[in-house]
């Protein structure tokens, strides 16, 4: 089990980020425009703690022992592309501001 939380921990940050993403922006469509500011920084706290949490992800598998190098590699790998994606995924949001 926890070597498929391993493998599954960045890409569940990333679902979880582009789902409350999602429901953010669905709020931010409906708000008057004096709370669409305050919902743009639950975004950006929102964003910054999931690459953080990607990130955390990535270097602790990548530095475990207790996992063969492929699962740990994989691991790394899928992390890091989670906080990439999270990136991405966030950057429509800024520019349109």
């Amino acid at each position: 089990m926890k070597t498929w939380l391993s493998l599954l921990g960045g890409l569940a940050v990333w679902a979880g980020h582009f789902l409350a993403a999602y429901v953010i922006a669905s709020i931010a469509e409906i708000a008057d425009p004096q709370h669409r500011q305050p919902l743009m920084m639950v975004f950006v706290a929102l964003t910054i703690a999931c690459v953080l949490a990607a990130s955390a992800l990535a270097l602790r598998s990548w530095r475990t022992t207790r996992q063969g190098v492929f699962v740990r590699r994989l691991s790394a790998f899928g992390s890091a592309v989670a906080a990439v994606a999270i990136v991405w995924q966030s950057l429509p949001v800024y520019w349109a501001r």
